[in-house]
């Protein structure tokens, strides 16, 4: 298996490690939705995530050594800093107190528009080429995620979004795609277990004076809450940002936000299966749709890979 892995150029490599993270993700969107707000006030699963993702990612530092022995400098710290409120805490409060007061349907379909901010971000701020190509793929992909979801919503889903907590959920795709773009110059430089320790220490005490109160499973909790939250601070978290954090080295933002777009897919898939939906004519169209959208992005070529077939 390791060698299989290591025969890989980087780009699958970064790719396998998305599609991997994502599934993470949409397995614990639900998960998330049913332990919050009932069992765990969101803002107290959050600090839980995060606290839990430092700790694990703090003993994993003493086990795997930073990238060429380099430590951080003054202003990469500046940047962990602003890593770990975007990508942490202002994420997590934003989506999961988002997810508590909308569906899930509604939560996965505005998640839907990540790629396009972190496309948009990743222009102004690391200068990441933008063409045609890719930007069609981003809205070719968005379409077919749009059409799965509103498909389901009107099938017949019984939780319905409000309009605050879908504007809470969207404020948590403005912050991770800006995180998704200032992280990665640190990804390219250090160990990627050593950066996301950092990101989640700075994130941890930044949302500590907001969420400490939260803290606290509520009385009467079976042992499937408890699983479920396991889920949501092991796979859900810690797993799923170690595997972005080193398809960040592999893969430029928008790319890694692009396979946002699977979510959907997955959700389906898992509704499906489980007898929560049915098989229809939309869903293949989506999925095709979303998947010729992933293919235009990672397909597109870079600004120097263009210049260097133009002899420029």
């Amino acid at each position: 298996m390791n060698k299989w892995y290591s025969g890989l150029s980087d780009r699958t490599k970064g790719i396998l490690l998305i599609v991997a993270a994502n599934t993470l993700f949409a397995i614990n969107l639900p998960v998330s939705r049913e332990i919050t707000p009932r069992w765990i006030d969101p803002f107290g699963l959050s600090q839980l995530r995060i606290t839990f993702a430092f700790i694990s990612f703090l003993l994993l530092s003493f086990i795997i050594s930073n990238k060429d022995g380099k430590s951080f400098s003054p202003k990469e710290h500046v940047l962990l800093f602003f890593s770990g409120i975007f990508g942490t805490t202002l994420n997590q409060l934003s989506f999961l107190a988002g997810l508590a007061k909308t569906s899930p349907v509604d939560a996965s379909l505005i998640i839907t528009i990540t790629p396009i901010i972190t496309m948009i971000f990743a222009a102004l701020i690391i200068k990441e080429h933008v063409t045609f190509k890719k930007a069609s793929g981003v809205f070719i992909g968005m379409a077919g995620a749009a059409l799965i979801l509103y498909t389901a919503k009107s099938g017949g889903f019984n939780q319905t979004g409000t309009l605050e907590g879908n504007l809470i959920v969207l404020i948590s795709c403005f912050v991770y795609a800006l995180y998704l773009v200032i992280v990665r110059p640190l990804m390219m430089n250090h160990s990627p277990i050593h950066v996301m320790k950092w990101i989640f220490f700075y994130g941890m005490f930044i949302s500590l004076p907001f969420t400490w109160k939260y803290v606290s499973i509520n009385p009467g909790a079976s042992a499937g809450v408890y699983f479920e939250l396991g889920y949501a601070l092991l796979m859900g978290t810690f797993a799923a940002y170690l595997l972005v954090a080193f398809a960040l080295q592999m893969l430029k933002p928008t790319t890694v936000s692009m396979f946002n777009y699977i979510q959907p897919v997955l959700a389906s898939v898992i509704a499906i299966s489980i007898g929560q939906d049915v098989l229809n004519w939309t869903k293949p169209l989506s999925a095709a749709l979303i998947f010729a959208g992933v293919y235009l992005v990672i397909t597109s070529k870079s600004k120097s890979e263009i210049e260097k077939l133009s002899g420029n």
